[in-house]
């Protein structure tokens, strides 16, 4: 990529594409409740060929991550006007895009592709927490990139465009930090060494963040609001779980929901629905999914074996 673009101060407000000849289908998933910009996850498709010239989002101070999900032959693409030709790939092929440069492309194949969009600020962030200045990401149009992590990150995506109402913000939090951190990490050129910081939580830190989890379980809280009750960066709040805890935020959200709906449960005869909206599930066939995978049970049949 081109060293240092004109940043843009006005963010967009939904990735998409300016051009008439659009993909049949677009879905995107915002995640807007966080103290900073909203972020975005995508699918875009079209199963018909030559779509024509396609221009994606306008311009922007984001990395547009792009996986592809089915196979292609090469492809023209412009940026700031100057061509460069995509080389024939496979499913799995990941792209990057400087919004901050103006692309298009002239598609001629059929194409489905996942797409994450991270704001440059956030890949300035993982500097800062490895005292180093982020300068760029390695990355050339002309070449081939397979990332399996990256391909099943993406992919870990995809429920929050099929079923938004039972995604978490807190689980998409965490999915958007580890894209960019896997793209910062492979990809990013700093002017130090990166150095991992392995160092947990204080105990104070912990016991506001968990605190704060516990007074919120009915609610969609993001993982910003969880360091901002424990007065930690969201980088080191999902490090410090790890190291402190041995678990992520958003699997320790769903054990403690879990408990809290087993309590409920167990105590009395409050319909199951009631306790799916108390325990922050989107509702009860979203409580009944999570519950087998953590009980080995349906809470129905939890209940009855339980209040013998």
């Amino acid at each position: 990529m081109t060293t240092n673009p004109e940043e843009i101060s006005e963010p967009f407000e939904v990735p998409g594409f300016v051009s008439e000849s659009r993909p049949e289908f677009q879905n995107v998933r915002s995640v807007s409740n966080r103290s900073e910009r909203p972020l975005f996850v995508a699918r875009f498709r079209h199963d018909k060929p030559n779509l024509g010239l396609l221009e994606p989002t306008p311009l922007a101070d984001q990395i547009m991550v792009s996986v592809e999900l089915r196979p292609f032959r090469p492809i023209n693409v412009f940026c700031d006007g100057h061509h460069k030709q995509k080389p024939e790939s496979k499913s799995g092929a990941l792209h990057l895009y400087d919004l901050r440069r103006s692309w298009c492309a002239d598609i001629r194949d059929p194409f489905d592709t996942l797409h994450a969009f991270l704001p440059i600020s956030s890949f300035r962030d993982f500097a800062t927490e490895h005292g180093s200045t982020f300068l760029e990401l390695r990355y050339e149009t002309g070449d081939l990139y397979y990332d399996s992590v990256m391909l099943h990150m993406m992919q870990a995506m995809m429920p929050a465009l099929e079923r938004p109402h039972e995604v978490s913000a807190l689980y998409l939090d965490s999915m958007f930090l580890a894209v960019r951190d896997h793209i910062a990490a492979t990809y990013g050129i700093f002017d130090t060494k990166a150095t991992s910081n392995k160092l947990g939580l204080t105990a104070r830190q912990l016991r506001h963040a968990l605190e704060y989890i516990e007074a919120n379980l009915s609610k969609d809280v993001g993982l910003a609001e969880v360091a901002n009750a424990s007065a930690t960066s969201v980088s080191s709040l999902t490090r410090g779980f790890k190291t402190s805890l041995g678990i992520s935020p958003h699997r320790w959200v769903l054990n403690r929901r879990i408990a809290l709906a087993q309590r409920l449960i167990y105590e009395g005869t409050t319909p199951l629905s009631d306790v799916a909206a108390s325990c922050g599930f989107a509702d009860q066939s979203h409580l009944t999914r999570v519950f087998v995978q953590k009980v080995g049970s349906s809470p129905a049949t939890w209940r009855r074996k339980a209040q013998r």
